[in-house]
């Protein structure tokens, strides 16, 4: 079972068009009247987005061509800056296409670049490129002729020749849709309203401030996880964005579930889903437990064991594996042991490395508590950049239940545990030494190996194998 911690997992990445700061979330009132601009879109966005590529192109057109959209994003609470996102509004049951207009504007919300409102764009002039999936309209930045070019802001003395802000402005209703966490984070819905339901935050992050100022940086990135029974699969990290400069930084992130509405973004192959303001966020049922400890059919309480691990197959990733005889459990993120192997043999493995959160992972083995047997094991490390096991003993845990209700006896300093290889892995692994199980221990019990990691701090890779109780 899960249990929530104070200390986020964070991921700080490169900021790109979708985030960065702004100098102030006091912004003036857009204006009541509005002035239609009396234009005529006469261009298809997606006819722009197909005759568009990777690099900046100009577009020329002898005709005027007009392409329109509505505005799905607002900066109004600081959270987005310099990109207004709109889309499309179909009528025919097609899916709506998301695109990005980068404008050297701080305050946006103040032109009326507000959810809803129509926009137009004379194309005639502007640059056009496909950015990370989504269709990108602007400027040509290029700060040195040896620079890569890519789609910049246009100057705030000129955006106004190209985009115009309407008077039509639709309900959030019209251009929203429902979404679950596996469609969200796909190219398809970028740069378009949505809202993710059934989601909560990851452990790792409830507890913690928005923006993480301990993290440094211009944003904090945030993880969500599924809320539905069993948890859906999703691409990428499932990073919800915050920037430092939005008005509501300094809240608590909530540990319930729910939905939460906004724009999904990418900055580069990583999707970051981004909302408006925290009234986006939209989580007020009880936390769900997404990530259940793996309890396996074979639980057994003998006085004595030998754990090879040859018996389970092998898997890939830490996305969760059932080990018949042992209980395994992402008791802290989203990640579990996993069975891998190497010279043709298997063996247990964690590592925090590219986990994007906090992770405490159990792997527990059940046992007839019997004074004077002896309990020991092997372990490998890799890649070491601090100390991550921790071996407990427990009387009163329940396979499956929070291990955090149980009583632990930490008898870490029992054993030697792998260390010192941190360019690579050990060749041998390292024989833990023998504990011997006290007198007055008795009953069915559990010995409990934990590893403790952030993919932000310490990712040491660690194998065990050969666990054992003997006489």
């Amino acid at each position: 079972m899960k249990s929530i911690i104070k200390k986020s997992a964070l991921l700080l990445l490169a900021l790109g068009l979708t985030v960065s700061c702004v100098n102030s979330d006091d912004y003036s009132a857009p204006a009541n009247d509005c002035v239609d601009p009396g234009l005529v879109a006469n261009k298809a966005v997606l006819d722009v987005k197909n005759a568009a590529t990777s690099s900046p192109v100009l577009y020329e057109s002898a005709t005027e061509d007009i392409i329109e959209g509505y505005v799905t994003s607002n900066d109004e609470k600081g959270n987005f800056f310099k990109t207004v996102y709109l889309q499309t509004l179909p009528t025919d049951g097609t899916d709506p296409i998301g695109f990005a207009i980068a404008l050297d504007v701080t305050t946006m919300y103040g032109y009326n670049f507000i959810p809803g409102r129509k926009v137009y764009v004379k194309m005639n002039g502007l640059y056009t490129a496909v950015t990370n999936g989504i269709l990108t309209i602007g400027a040509l930045y290029q700060p040195a002729p040896t620079d890569t070019p890519s789609v910049g802001r246009i100057a705030e003395g000129d955006w106004k020749k190209n985009v115009f802000v309407g008077c039509e402005q639709v309900e959030e209703s019209e251009l929203l849709r429902h979404v679950t966490i596996t469609q969200a984070y796909t190219n398809a819905v970028l740069g378009t309203l949505i809202e993710i339901d059934n989601v909560q935050f990851a452990d790792g992050s409830v507890g913690r401030k928005f923006y993480d100022v301990d993290s440094g940086g211009g944003a904090t990135n945030h993880a969500l996880v599924s809320s539905s029974v069993p948890p859906l699969s999703f691409a990428g990290d499932g990073i919800i964005r915050f920037s430092s400069f939005a008005s509501f930084i300094n809240e608590t992130v909530p540990a319930e579930s729910g939905s939460i509405r906004g724009v999904m973004t990418k900055f580069g192959s990583t999707f970051q889903f981004m909302v408006r303001s925290q009234s986006d966020i939209h989580l007020s049922g009880p936390r769900v437990d997404a990530y259940p400890a793996l309890v396996g059919a074979n639980i057994q309480f003998n006085p004595t064991f030998n754990e090879t691990f040859e018996s389970y197959p092998t898997t890939s990733n830490y996305n969760g594996q059932t080990l018949a005889n042992l209980v395994n459990d992402a008791n802290i993120g989203s990640k579990y042991w996993s069975v891998r192997t190497f010279s043709s043999n298997k063996y247990a493995q964690f590592s925090s490395f590219n986990s994007n959160q906090s992770n405490t992972v159990y792997l527990a083995f059940p046992v007839l508590m019997t004074p004077g047997n002896k309990f020991s094991f092997q372990t490998k490390d890799g890649f070491n950049n601090g100390a991550v096991l921790k071996v407990y003993y427990s009387t009163n845990y329940v396979a499956g239940q929070n291990v955090d209700d149980a009583t632990l006896v930490d008898i870490t300093s029992n054993f030697t545990i792998a260390s010192g290889s941190t360019s690579g892995y050990a060749t041998n692994f390292t024989n833990s030494g023998n504990y011997t199980i006290p007198a007055g221990v008795t009953g069915n019990g559990f010995f409990l190996i934990k590893y403790t990691g952030n993919s932000t701090g310490i990712t040491t890779t660690m194998q065990i194998d050969n666990v054992k109780v003997t006489p």
